[in-house]
Order: C-alpha cells, then sequence, then structure tokens
C-alpha cells in the first residue's frame, strides 16, 4: 500500500491509525520510551563505538520514522569525536505514511527537527516500493522494505553468519495487529541475526517471548519507569545454527530457590544477583564466618591479567575489570563499607623479559591507554609515590579491596532483602542427585536438600564429585603482612612485581604471594616469609626497608586453579557423554555441530578464580545468574564457553588427548 489513507491526526497534531486504533507515539513520553526501547535496550551506542565493521539495524514498522531518527540522531553525535562504522538501517512498513503525512507526524517532535528534515528532503511523496535512502555522507544507509514485516524480511538474503546485530521489534501491540507478531516473523530474526545479536521490544506478550526464544535468542524483562511497566530485551545466544552446538548451554526457567555452597567472594556476588532477581537463597558456609578460605586475605589487588595478544584470557579479564568496579561501585552507592581503594597498579618491569613485554604491548596498540599503558621510570616513581629504577605497565582501574570486608559488606546488604539465608559450620561432603533431579547434600549436619545447587566453594570443590572430573588444582599461596613504615607510607598504587606489594591499609602492607601446587595445606611457614621478602628486594630492592622484624603478620590459603588460568562459571557437563557426541573434532576442529551440549540437571559450578577472584567475581557471578533464569549473557558465546566446564573436555577431544 504506497498511501496511508487509514489515519487521522489528534488535537496535538500526533498521528492516530483508524485501522489498528492505535496511537504511532504518545507526545507525552513516546520519545523517552523509544529512546529507552530501541537505542538503550539495544546499546546501539555501545556497538557503534566497538563495532569493527558495518554495523546493520533492523526494525518491524517504520511508523514515522522516530526510531530512525533517534538512531541517526545517536549516530551524528558520536560522530565528532569517534571513528564509527557504517550504519545500515533496514526497516519495514506495510502502510506508509505519505510525504505530507510524515512532515505533519514529525512536526510534533521539534527535538530531531534537524534529522526530520534531512529525512523529509529524500523521502518521497509516495512510495511505490523499497526505497534507499543516504545520510552522514553515505555513512548511514536507509533502506525502506514496503509490504509485509515477515515477506519483507524473508526477501533478504545473508551468508549462514547473519546480518543484523540489532532488532527494533516495533509497530502496533500484539493485540492490535497480531498478524505482525507471528512465528513466521520470530523464524525471520533467528534467520538473518549474527551471533549476539540484540533484540528489544516494547512488548512482554507471552507469545513474543516465546517465539524469540524458540528461535535462538535468550530474553529478559526489564523494569521501566514510563507509563509501561516492562519492556523485553534479548541477544541472539541460544542457536544451533552456528554449528557449534557444544557452547550451547540449557535454557532454563527463572527458579524459586538455589542452595550455594561457599562463604567467599564468589558466593557473595552470586548470592546478590540471584537475589536481585527475587530468587531465595540458601548459602552455606562450612566456617562458622565468611570470607575464611581464599577470600580471608586482609587486602586483596584488583586487577587483570593483560598479554601482548588480544587473546581470550586477556579479554575476559579486560571486560571483568570493567565488570568489578562498575559492581562494587554500586555496592558503596547502596551503602556497603569496606577498605578499599581505586588506586590503579604498576607492573614493574624489572628484568629484560618484561621490558620485552612492555614494549610489545606499547608498540602494539592493542589495548587502550585507558586499561594499560607504558610508563617509564619516572612516571613510575610518580605514580607509586616511591623511587624506582624501572619503569612498568600502569593499569589506572586497578586498586585493591579488603575481601573478607567485601564479602560481608554483600551478605549484610542482603539481609534486610528476607531472600537471603546463610547456614554457618556446614561442610558439604558429597553431593547425590535423585530421581527427582533435585541434589541431596551429605553434610556434617546431616543430609540437606536442594532444588538447584550451586557448588562455589573454592578450593573445596575439587573433592566433590562430579565436579572432581574437571582439571582443577589446589595451589597454596601464603602472604606475608608488614608494618608501615616512613618510606612505605608514601606507596599510592598496587605494584605487581615476582609477587604484589599493596599500600598501607590499617598500619600495615601486604606483599606475597607463594605458589605451592597441589597443597591444601594452610600452615604459615616462615620460610614462605622469607620468600616473599625475598622477591620484593629481587625485584625492587631494599629501598622501602622492610626487613623480617617488620613481619607481623602471615596467612596461608589455597587457591584453585584451571590449566589454562580462565576460572568456571555454569552448568555442571556430562564429560563423558561428549566423547559420544562430539567424537569428529578429533578430526575435523570445524566440523559444525547442532547439538547443544550435555549437562547435568540443576546443578552449577563457580570456581577456579585462582589470584583474581576479586577481579572476576562479579562477571562470573552475572553470567551464571543468566544461566539459572535463562535471561542473555552479558558477553558474547565465545567468552561464555571460555568459562564453561566442558570447555576442557572439547580441547582434549579436538586434540586427540581422549580415547573415543
Amino acid at each position: 500500500m504506497t498511501d496511508n489513507n487509514h489515519i487521522h491526526f489528534q488535537e496535538d497534531g500526533s498521528p492516530f491509525s483508524d485501522k489498528f486504533d492505535d496511537i504511532y507515539f504518545d507526545t507525552e513520553s513516546g520519545y523517552l520510551q523509544s529512546q529507552r526501547v530501541f537505542i538503550e535496550g539495544n546499546q546501539i551506542r555501545e556497538k557503534l563505538l566497538t563495532s569493527q565493521s558495518r554495523l546493520t539495524i533492523a526494525e518491524t514498522g517504520f511508523g514515522t520514522g522516530l526510531n530512525f531518527l533517534l538512531t541517526l540522531r545517536l549516530y551524528h553525535e558520536l560522530k565528532s569525536t569517534e571513528t564509527l562504522p557504517e550504519l545500515h538501517f533496514i526497516t519495514t512498513e506495510k502502510y506508509p505514511l505519505s510525504g505530507a503525512q510524515l512532515q505533519k507526524s514529525l512536526a510534533c517532535l521539534p527535538h530531531l527537527s534537524q534529522f526530520a528534515t534531512q529525512l523529509l528532503t529524500q523521502y518521497p511523496e509516495t512510495l511505490t516500493g523499497n526505497t534507499e535512502l543516504l545520510f552522514c555522507q553515505g555513512k548511514v544507509t536507509l533502506t525502506l522494505l514496503i509490504g509485509d514485516a515477515t515477506a519483507s524480511l524473508a526477501s533478504l538474503s545473508c551468508s549462514n553468519k547473519g546480518m543484523i546485530d540489532a532488532w527494533y521489534l516495533d509497530g502496533f501491540s500484539p493485540a492490535k495487529n497480531p498478524h505482525m507478531w507471528r512465528e513466521e516473523l520470530f523464524k525471520e530474526l533467528g534467520r538473518l541475526s549474527t551471533a549476539n545479536a540484540s533484540v528489544a521490544t516494547f512488548t512482554v506478550a507471552g507469545n513474543v517471548r516465546r517465539g524469540l526464544t524458540n528461535n535462538g535468542f535468550r530474553v529478559q524483562r526489564i523494569n521501566y519507569g514510563g507509563k509501561k511497566k516492562e519492556i523485553l530485551t534479548g541477544k541472539f545466544q541460544h542457536s544451533a545454527r552456528f554449528g557449534k552446538g557444544y557452547q550451547l548451554r540449557p535454557l532454563r526457567s527463572k527458579p524459586q530457590h538455589v542452595s550455594i555452597v561457599g562463604g567467599g567472594i564468589a558466593s557473595a556476588c552470586l548470592a546478590y544477583k540471584l537475589v536481585h532477581k527475587g530468587i531465595h537463597v540458601t548459602l552455606y558456609c562450612k566456617d562458622k564466618q565468611l570470607a575464611q578460605g581464599a577470600s580471608n586475605n586482609p587486602i586483596g589487588a584488583l586487577y587483570p591479567l593483560i598479554h601482548q595478544k588480544a587473546d581470550e584470557l586477556s579479554q575476559f579479564y579486560q571486560h571483568a575489570l570493567a565488570n568489578a568496579r562498575s559492581f562494587y561501585q554500586a555496592l558503596i552507592s547502596q551503602g556497603a563499607s569496606f577498605s578499599h581503594d581505586w588506586c590503579g597498579l604498576l607492573e614493574l618491569s624489572f628484568n629484560d623479559k618484561l621490558q620485552k613485554r612492555q614494549q610489545g604491548i606499547s608498540d602494539s596498540a592493542i589495548w587502550p591507554n585507558s586499561l594499560i599503558r607504558s610508563v617509564d621510570a619516572k612516571e613510575a616513581s610518580q605514580l607509586s609515590g616511591v623511587t624506582l629504577s624501572d619503569g612498568g605497565l600502569y593499569i589506572p582501574d586497578a586498586g585493591w579491596v579488603a575481601p573478607h570486608e567485601l564479602t560481608t559488606a554483600i551478605i549484610d546488604l542482603l539481609q534486610p532483602t528476607g531472600l537471603l539465608k546463610v547456614k554457618y559450620n556446614v561442610t558439604v561432603e558429597a553431593i547425590k542427585q535423585l530421581i527427582n533431579k533435585k541434589w541431596q547434600l551429605q553434610t556434617n549436619k546431616g543430609q540437606l536438600m536442594a532444588s538447584n545447587l550451586v557448588m562455589a566453594a573454592g578450593a573445596e570443590t575439587i573433592k566433590i564429585a562430579p565436579i572432581s572430573q574437571l582439571p582443577l588444582q589446589p595451589v597454596k599461596g601464603q602472604i606475608t603482612a608488614l608494618t608501615t613504615n616512613k618510606q612505605s607510607k608514601s606507596l599510592s598504587t598496587v605494584i605487581c612485581h615476582k609477587g604484589y606489594l599493596t599500600p598501607e591499609s590499617n598500619g600495615i602492607h601486604c606483599i606475597g604471594a607463594t605458589f605451592e601446587k597441589d597443597k591444601f595445606d594452610t600452615t604459615t611457614e616462615d620460610q614462605a616469609d622469607q620468600y616473599n621478602l625475598r622477591m620484593l628486594k629481587e625485584s625492587m630492592g631494599n629501598q622501602l626497608g622492610w626487613q623480617s622484624s617488620d613481619i607481623i603478620d602471615s596467612k596461608a590459603r589455597v587457591r584453585c586453579m584451571t590449566p589454562d588460568h580462565l576460572p568456571i562459571s555454569g552448568p555442571m557437563a556430562k564429560v563423558s557423554q561428549h566423547t559420544e557426541i562430539y567424537s569428529h573434532l578429533s578430526k575435523d576442529k570445524n566440523w559444525r555441530y547442532q547439538t547443544p551440549a550435555p549437562y547435568m540437571q540443576n546443578l552449577y559450578v563457580l570456581t577456579g578464580l585462582g589470584a583474581r577472584g576479586i577481579c572476576s567475581a562479579p562477571l562470573l557471578a552475572e553470567i551464571l545468574t543468566a544461566d539459572i533464569c535463562g535471561t542473555p549473557y552479558p558477553v558474547n558465546n565465545e567468552m561464555v564457553f571460555s568459562v564453561s566446564t566442558n570447555r576442557f573436555i572439547i580441547r582434549d577431544i579436538i586434540k586427540r588427548k581422549v580415547a573415543l
């Protein structure tokens, strides 16, 4: 249809559809609603700033062009200071407005007049077919597909990798326009989406949620402050179309209750995320207090692990650092109190190998200076507050936290909700799945039951079957606390050398830590303290003047490590079944598999955080919460797989390390 005669204009000048008995937009809040739902719901700003190639957005229901104009305005704002990718905006419209109707409609949106003029200048009086318009010197393309949304999308051809990076599901509501919101439409969305494509819509109708979920999207309702109480967003993260079925995790509905075994920072972060989803949580701690294991150190460094190349390890920790800083700052804004300092961290280049690494990272320009940058000895001394003979790599968003205080503060924030119970002095000795798929816990307090169970007990998790199938390793680490002196008091940033050195907190500095594999023993040893002192002196000299007599405390705890130094967060894999299902990977690692990975129902693992748990715990908790609730992951599928429980067996199959 080329001329929309089924509309009239209301007293305020806004268009009203007689055919669908609905408004095109609310002149009071429609602009804000569209901004919140489609621009923010799809994180378009972030996509424009990070996309390495053309960004393609698709919309159902062009209407007055409001959503396109908001997107064009954002592009225009960003391009003045940023280098942006090309933008292709594909939109469908079965009943297009005439040029005169569009002009009258957009007159109600004076805040968009600059961009409305650009659209109206090119928009024909009557649309007779598909039309392409160009903006921003050809950097932005608007493709108008005239006709039924499903048929228009079906006319688009694309490779198996897809073409659409973000979806604006607009148009009149399912109640008013049920013909558009049908299964065939959602199938086209699944066919055309790229991996991790986002979707956002104003409707939370059940058939829309099911349609998206059944076609590869993980979706979630988000509270909205306007007239609409909720909106729907999602990501294309649950499709086997890309041939990596082993990356797919189970898609669950949000449960009512989750049991967590563990009492450290990982458990606390997970409890926080789950409680804020409205889930009841019971946390089982084996000690009489929280954070008595690896989270018990008085001061812990918060920093990422960054390599010269943008490998999966570095990319994970880059994301984890940003997530952790945001999460901890949010806790503080809610009234949480814990000792900390976002003072930055200096990785000291005290030998030839580290100097070459520093030069390599500086030359490669892979990482932004806001994450990590090279500094010489003079700047390193200025940043650290002490005189240094070597430069290094400075991470401005790093710092230190008191893990015990942080863990306690998180749990204290949750207590008023009534959704969290903490059970102390409960040691889990074994777990067993029952016929009803619930889990039975054998403990020192007798048998306990869990409908959904998360094992997050650090190194203690290694001893529990079936988690014991994973290649986890206990590593004993001892830290040494030193009294503050005149020289050390001026230290203003964390320093990493062979170990690490923290600024003063409550009159002490922490140095460490030792690294002893395959040890569960937590007995402190004098020789370990001497090792920590020796590491410090070999890296920095003895300018801070510490001697053995300055040692005021020592603490040994056991970290849980993985072979690839990435942590674990996700459902527990049925390891043996992987060799049966994915055996052909041993002959061709690129073999396409549609079959989703087999997992144990209602059992999850959060462990292997190693020496960087303060950095990784919030992001891992968010990933696991998405698993438990069936909501979108905060990272892409590749990163989710990099912390999965089945990555080890998949790699072993590819490398032919297992019998098939």
